[in-house]
């Protein structure tokens, strides 16, 4: 291990000597503005060159409306400066080198006529990388168009997909949060698989979080963030869309809104049926005995999901508004469960039986986050309220049937309520240009009421109550929260530095055994970072934080779900938070990933482990904590930009895991090295047809007491865009090559192969229409500013 950092480090030198060395430094800076001498946010400045029109280089404006591109090449240019609404501005004849390396004052004059149907050529980077964060833009992407979270995770550089399960750099333990909310309150492969995708503008991956977010997550933060209107007028986007895999695919959607004056209303509805295919193959040993299981698991899942919020600039310096949401889902299905049992004693004769689970369950999001923001100056000086509450509630039933008087039927009866408040303020003070001041406080109240109700099949087939296998959970979990953080600039360099403070208290009571477990935690939690621009467009930065781990609140409910007589998994009220230091080092090209180093020491991490019975051969998948999980990763980006007419991305990231636990009594040291490979190219074919394709590898890599084999995945999609520019039809292949994931458990007295298989191929065609004017125009006489409002848009 020791040789391996030695040899991280050393890459590491020879990566910033030649990178520094490789590039220059010929550097355009300006401002654009408009005719009122106010600086315009977001507009667009395009580099091109003069032979072919190509566009060279590309970015958008900041805040102020200033902008720099840096390592330009030597050749001829001219330049464009262009936003919705305004006329684009072009300066003609740049010559490199030999033109004046001075300042560009730009000045955009309204455009009198509102812009119908405007093609922006200039697309959005897929990637973004920001000092505490990589920014993926998944809005256009022409793949997985299934339209689940599972699909959108799959854009995701190095993210693996494996059936309903992700995992990215060794981790599995991601935290999801939906608009800087948390989703703790749902299962993860509920979350995943029937949360809709298709109102999702990017997805940010969050390695290092500051102090202002809740200190919730050892693994990466995965924040996804929703689309939001910025056109002006009524308008609105008409979707629908089939898929082929096992089972037809159904989907439809639409998005309205209305922007005027300085009142901006968004709505949408859309609907999903989505059935979803897994076969898990399960060989294992039970002392001497040979147990084979097949389990076939054909889903039928139908979503619906609604969704309505408004923004209303009362004045320029106060602004209110809510979003709310809606999601409803039923999911029924029949799990065929087929076991043998070989068993080794003489005389006693094998067994082979089938087990149907008959599967009806449901569940329901409904939220609503309401929220005020008062900007005292325009410096920035500001304070944001910001309340939500959110319900989710699911409801199902699970019948156990056999085809042997063995095993009687079982049916269980699991309802689980679940209640989310969370009210937060904040307060930014800029002291001056380079040097910026924040707090904050929170409060977080989660309430839980779960019932599991067990029945057993008698003799003359009446399901009977089974009070002792029964039990009413009832989960409390308060949290109250203050934090502080400091941004600053000097020359070159940049830097944060924040410490939150969380105080959590929860209570988890068993009503039918009249158990009550208490946990308090008082915690602080430092973050700091700090980055620095090495030459031209090479950047460099450095992170660390300290975080906690809490377990999602399915994890707690101690309910089993039987797979058949002798599978079930259950949840464990007595699991602990983790605890995690992490330190990551990356350095970027161009506002672009480009190499990372990362380590991070996790103590009582929480992983699924298997525990066997062998004086009943049942078998049972349980999260437990671990004494100690480190990992180290490193991972290179490239861009494929130099291959011509190719845009995208690929990389290479190398993890090595470490385990060091005991459990039940038995001591647990594993440790192994894993590479996974990424590409995502974007090209167009004649006609206009844009391509994106993409692939990924991984070698196998340790999921908890599991070792998985070799994986990997492809896909691919087109799109054309018709009907003036504003209609879009797309197909696109999910899964069109793929290998099953292949895992071996061995420790204790486990012995077990297990090979799970998903859907693939799975074919797509969608069709999307955008009708209204489609434009963004700046407002005389509105409450706020297009640039405001742009602003609130991209952010």
């Amino acid at each position: 291990m020791k040789l391996s950092k030695y040899y991280a480090i050393y890459c590491l030198f020879f990566l910033l000597t030649f990178v520094s060395s490789a590039f220059g430094q010929t550097t355009f800076s300006g401002k654009v503005s408009d005719i009122k001498g106010d600086g315009i946010f977001f507009a667009t400045i395009g580099l091109y060159q003069a032979h072919d029109s190509l566009l060279a280089k590309a970015i958008s404006t900041e805040d102020d409306g200033s902008f720099i591109i840096k390592n330009i090449k030597d050749g001829s240019y001219y330049l464009q400066a262009s936003m919705l609404g305004y006329k684009t501005f072009t300066i003609e004849n740049i010559n490199l080198p030999g033109y004046p390396n001075t300042p560009i004052n730009i000045t955009l004059e309204e455009d009198t006529e509102m812009i119908d149907g405007v093609e922006i050529k200039a697309r959005v980077p897929v990637l973004e990388q920001r000092s505490d964060r990589l920014i993926v833009n998944v809005a256009n992407n022409t793949t997985s168009m299934n339209s689940s979270l599972l699909d959108v995770m799959k854009q995701v550089p190095g993210m693996i997909v494996s059936g309903s399960k992700i995992r990215m750099a060794g981790q599995t333990n991601m935290t999801i949060l939906i608009n800087g909310k948390t989703t703790r309150y749902m299962d993860m492969e509920t979350l995943l698989r029937d949360m809709p995708g298709d109102n999702i503008q990017k997805v940010e991956v969050i390695h290092q979080p500051g102090a202002e977010f809740e200190a919730s997550g050892t693994g990466p933060i995965i924040n996804i963030i929703l689309k939001k209107n910025a056109l002006y007028g009524t308008n609105g986007s008409v979707s629908a869309g089939l898929g082929k895999g096992r089972d037809w695919k159904y989907r439809t959607g639409l998005n309205l809104s209305h922007y005027q004056g300085n009142v901006n209303i968004q709505g949408g509805v859309g609907w999903r049926d989505n059935p979803y295919y897994e076969q898990l193959d399960i060989q294992r040993f039970v002392q001497d005995d040979y147990y084979e299981q097949v389990s076939i698991d054909p889903q039928f899942s139908q979503t619906f999901r609604s969704n309505l919020g408004v923004d209303w600039d009362i004045t320029k310096k106060h602004r209110i508004g809510f979003s709310s949401q809606y999601k409803y889902n039923n999911t029924d299905n029949v799990v065929n469960n087929i076991t043998t049992i070989d068993f080794a004693e003489d005389g006693i004769d094998d067994l082979s039986f089938e087990s149907f689970t008959n599967e009806d369950r449901n569940w329901f999001l409904a939220s609503i986050n309401p929220y005020y923001t008062f900007e005292i100056d325009t410096n920035g000086q500001k304070i944001e309220l910001d309340y939500s509450y959110a319900t989710f509630q699911r409801g199902g039933t699970n019948t156990l049937t056999n085809t042997t008087d063995i095993f009687r039927g079982q049916e269980f009866v699991e309802d689980g309520k679940t209640f989310i408040t969370s009210a937060k303020a904040d307060y930014t003070y800029p002291l001056n240009k380079n040097l910026t001041f924040a707090t904050g406080f929170q409060y977080n109240l989660a309430d839980l009421d779960n019932d599991f109700q067990a029945y057993d099949e008698n003799e003359s087939g009446t399901f009977i109550l089974n009070t002792f296998q029964s039990n009413q959970f009832l989960f409390k979990e308060e949290i109250y929260a203050g934090y502080i953080k400091s941004t600053w600039m000097y020359k070159k360099w940049k830097g944060t530095a924040g410490l939150r403070y969380e105080d959590s208290k929860s209570e988890g009571r068993s009503v039918q055994v009249d158990t009550v477990l208490t946990r308090d935690i008082e915690q602080f939690f430092p973050s700091v970072s700090i980055s620095r621009e090495i030459k031209g467009p090479l950047a460099a930065s450095i992170a660390y934080s300290y975080r906690i781990d809490r377990p999602r609140y399915s994890t707690l409910n101690p309910f089993r779900f039987y797979l058949d007589p002798f599978t079930f998994s259950r949840g464990n009220p007595t699991l602990q938070p983790a605890l995690t230091h992490s330190t990551k080092f990356n350095l970027s090209y161009e506002g672009q990933p480009f190499f990372n180093v990362e380590y991070k020491d996790t103590r009582d991490a929480m992983v699924q482990v298997l525990e066997q019975d062998d004086a009943t051969g049942q078998t049972n998948q349980v999260t437990l904590n671990l004494e100690s999980f480190k990992t180290f990763n490193t991972s290179l980006f490239f861009p494929l930009d130099f291959i011509p007419k190719i845009s995208g991305y690929g990389g290479v990231i190398a993890n090595y895991s470490v385990f060091d636990s005991e459990i039940n009594e038995y001591e647990i040291l594993r440790n192994r090295w894993s590479f996974t490979t990424f590409l995502n190219a974007n090209f167009t074919l004649p006609y206009d047809i844009n391509t994106e394709l993409s692939g990924w590898y991984n070698s196998g890599e340790l999921d908890g007491v599991i070792t998985g084999e070799y994986l990997y995945g492809i896909d691919i999609g087109f799109s054309k865009k018709v009907l003036n520019n504003r209609g879009r039809v797309s197909f696109g292949v999910d899964n069109l090559f793929f290998r099953p994931f292949h895992g071996t458990v061995e420790y204790d007295n486990v012995d077990l192969d297990v090979v799970s298989r998903w859907d693939g191929p799975v074919a797509n065609l969608q069709f999307s229409y955008k009708f209204g004017n489609q434009s963004l125009k700046k407002k005389e006489n509105a409450g706020g500013s297009g640039n405001d409002m742009l602003r609130r848009a991209a952010n």
